[in-house]
């Protein structure tokens, strides 16, 4: 379920962070999939107030518009009809970008419509791809202050929260809202509504219910309203219910969906004559019977299906979907609105034998409040009357045989702390069940006789209270027992945790731990320096043992060198290791250490097998990756790696490992010289990761990515670089294109030869488009991609890159 946070600000005073929200609403057991930023596919565009309009002198359907951004003033010629004095309207001012037809964005520019100057544009729904079709520009309500960023205004978060069969309670923005008060110390604000009916007449004039099963429809409520006017719902209501997944239908139909998600009660309009004589009957199908929905499917029924009938033929399958002979349609002017409680096994039958399952089905099968049934109706009723009009027929039908009671059900304090492990006070429990809006009796000992609210049919037994007792208290708030044997008191250091789980990383990659010696000679202390490292940052011992340990390292590479050197001439060739360990420099305001995880690969990457089609040394891509890995394992997707050009490293094989602003670390294949210094034969690759750097970047909360729904398409690009240039900026320039469709970009092929010509290189690069709606159309990906590609080649060309 899609929840607005903007919608659930309405209900709950919320002072928390959307992660904050979620966090809470996850352990609390409504578990939130994703937290979605929702924004319109336009920028640029602002709330406006047409101050006047003029006819344009040389052409009829065309009108001249002053209009007021809140700052400005502006000409802008318009061909609307409906543009007119005071309208709230959608300005594009010059340099505004719109999604355009086929999503192809498009900036406004200055222009001349027949002879005069245009300094924007005022925008329909259509043109903002708020809707597929419309008519005039888009009229904004005035509760859009003038001036204001229209995107910000349209945008919202949303949660989207997955449902466990027992939270039915929860299926709407107002059980949400209950579950953020209890869980926060905040209290339920309800919705506030009125209208007021006719002065003539009484529904019991215009319809009857009669309900043949009472056991299968304990409660229906119907109200009668006349003289309305179907259309488009406003752009407030329409939004709300585009942000939770349904799309507008009309204004009538979008109301009974608001109330729907609102109180998570179904409601359904019956255009009242398409009803047989205003008659309602509840009563059941034979096995056989067919009926036609209101998607035009026609479906043959069993025997036992909860049917709503007119005088004459049924109408809608109850709880599950109305028919298409009742439908509200742009020629209904009279409504009769349902409002019902259905017995939830029954509709739960019906559904998976008709296999239809609907956002009614669903709340139905999960039992929803009967005591809620005429509130949603009430509601339901003054939204209709505020965005269609109409007339309320006096007077509202109740057909029900006894009232619905509040289970009462006992609890003990004991209990509770028992099975909880807690030591929870009887005020504190008083607390809890007063923010769940449960009313209770204490017996003065040791027992609450709990009224559990009819909208919670989950809770039947001691043991549920218990359980959310458990939940509202907070599930990390339960403490452990302590274990026998505590080594100390005191937690473990932050980097010292991280460390640990950086050197299980680099276990899990098949590399070995080494420890060398903090204290180095003056001469492995130079080889700092091609690290960049300053001489004057060396810290040199005062009173050594030996001047071969004189020196605190400043790096991590000499002391591996020495390892490799020492296990490459006891004929160990094959080296793929690790160290974390201390670095220490010299700094202006004192000493520092920074804890460091060197790696160091050299030789064959596998051992010697006479099935391998391969047995490469370890290159710089190997090396490269086990960093990926390890940056990858703190949470961290976008890293980059920089050209460049430190002495110890070999020329064009050496990269700067950065975080956004923050350097990590340097990656690369040791110069020649320096390998063959230490009388090392083979090629050495080597890395170094600053810890703390990375500790400070990590993601502590993992977020998995689900697999996507629809299939992507591919496609390839060559392209001919200079030899000197890097394959980064080429990504850059092909990222610097927006693109909904285009989700990865990769390099798949790196050729070189005499045909091309010396100092070039041709580079293929891979495409992955997808639509995450929908499957992707070809046309959609071949414009994209030929877009990205011409615009990618501009910017090439403007930086000498090809």
């Amino acid at each position: 379920m899609k929840v607005p946070l903007s919608w659930l600000k309405k209900y709950v005073e919320i002072d928390k962070t959307p992660e904050d929200i979620a966090d809470i609403l996850t352990m609390a057991g409504l578990e939130v999939d994703a937290i979605e930023e929702y924004l319109p596919g336009f920028s640029g565009v602002v709330v406006a107030e047409v101050l006047d309009t003029t006819s344009h002198p040389d052409a009829d359907n065309l009108c001249i518009a002053r209009v007021f951004d809140g700052s400005e003033e502006y000409s802008v010629v318009c061909g609307a009809s409906n543009c007119r004095k005071g309208l709230r309207v959608a300005f594009a001012a010059i340099g505004a970008v719109l999604a355009g037809p086929d999503n192809k964005a498009f900036k406004i520019k200055k222009s001349k419509i027949r002879g005069v100057e245009s300094m924007g544009m005022l925008c329909s729904e259509e043109e903002l791809s708020l809707a597929d079709s419309a008519e005039g520009i888009m009229e904004l309500p005035k509760e859009f202050s003038v001036g204001e960023n229209l995107g910000e205004e349209l945008g919202d978060t949303i949660f989207d929260i997955s449902l466990t069969p027992n939270l039915g309670h929860c299926l709407s923005i107002i059980g949400v809202a209950r579950e953020v008060a209890a869980l926060t110390g905040k209290s339920i604000k309800h919705p506030e509504y009125s209208f007021v009916e006719a002065s003539e007449g009484a529904i019991v004039d215009d319809a009857s219910v009669i309900v043949e099963d009472a056991g299968l429809c304990p409660r229906y409520c119907c109200r009668v309203i006349k003289g309305v006017k179907v259309g488009p719902s406003p752009l407030w209501l329409q939004n709300k219910l585009v942000h939770c997944g349904f799309k507008s239908i009309n204004n009538i139909v979008d109301a009974t969906n608001y109330v729907l998600m609102e109180y998570g009660h179904p409601l359904h309009a019956f255009d009242y004559h398409n009803l047989s004589g205003g008659a309602i009957i509840v009563k059941t199908a034979n096995e056989g019977d067919k009926f036609v929905t209101l998607d035009g499917e026609e479906c043959i029924l069993h025997e036992g299906a909860l049917m709503i009938c007119d005088g004459k033929d049924p109408v809608a399958i109850a709880g599950v979907m109305g028919g298409e002979n009742s439908a509200v349609s742009a020629d209904t002017v009279d409504l009769l609105i349902e409002s019902a409680y259905f017995c939830p096994k029954t509709v739960r039958k019906t559904s998976r034998l008709l296999g239809i399952a609907t956002e009614s089905s669903k709340r139905f099968e999960r039992g929803i409040d009967p005591n809620n049934v005429p509130v949603a109706l009430e509601r339901v009723t003054a939204l209709i009357v505020e965005v269609a009009g109409g007339d309320v027929v006096p007077g509202i039908i109740d057909a029900k045989e006894s009232p619905f009671v509040e289970a009462v059900i006992p609890c003990r304090v004991s209990r509770i702390n028992k099975l909880l492990g807690t030591k929870l006070a009887v005020s504190e429990i008083q607390t809890i069940f007063d923010s769940l809006q449960f009313s209770t009796t204490w017996d003065g000992v040791d027992t609450f006789d709990v009224a559990v609210p009819t909208y919670r049919n989950d809770i039947t037994a001691e043991i549920d209270l218990v359980e959310e007792v458990a939940r509202i208290y907070g599930y990390n708030n339960i403490t452990t027992s302590s274990l026998s044997y505590m080594s100390s008191k005191l937690p473990d250091a932050p980097i010292f945790s991280f460390e640990n789980i950086v050197r299980e990383r680099l276990l899990g990659e098949g590399l070995q731990e080494f420890i060398s010696c903090d204290l180095i000679s003056p001469e492995l202390a130079s080889l700092s320096e091609g690290n960049g490292v300053a001489a004057e940052s060396l810290v040199k011992i005062l009173n050594p043992t030996s001047v071969e340990q004189s020196v605190l390292r400043a790096s991590m590479m000499p002391g591996m060198l020495q390892l490799i050197s020492h296990n490459v001439d006891h004929g160990t060739k094959d080296v793929t290791g690790f160290e974390i360990g201390r670095i220490h420099l010299k700094e202006e305001k004192g000493y520092r250490e920074h804890s460091i995880a060197a790696i160091v690969m050299t030789g064959k990457t596998s051992p010697e097998h006479w099935g391998a089609s391969s047995n490469d040394d370890a290159d710089f891509y190997d090396i490269k990756g086990v960093v990926e890995n390890v940056i990858a394992n703190a949470g961290i997707e976008e890293v980059s790696f920089v050209a460049s050009n430190f002495a110890n490293f070999h020329p064009g094989r050496q990269a700067i490992i950065t975080i956004g602003d923050v350097e990590l670390g340097i990656v690369g294949e040791v110069h020649p010289t320096i390998q063959k210094a230490f009388g090392i034969p083979q090629r050495i690759m080597f890395s170094e990761i600053n810890l703390h750097n990375l500790f400070s970047k990590r993601v502590a909360l993992k977020k998995f990515r689900e697999i996507p729904q629809f299939p992507g398409s591919e496609r390839d690009w060559t392209v001919t670089l200079k030899e000197e240039a890097s394959v980064a900026d080429v990504i850059a320039a092909i990222r610097s294109t927006p693109s909904k469709l285009l989700e990865n970009v990769g390099v798949i092929a790196v050729y070189r030869s005499e045909t091309i010509g010396k100092g070039l290189k041709n580079v293929t690069f891979s495409f992955l488009y997808r639509d995450k709606k929908k499957t992707i159309a070809a046309k959609n990906v071949d414009r994209d991609h030929t877009r990205i590609i011409d615009n990618a080649v501009d910017v090439l060309k403007k930086n000498s890159i090809i």
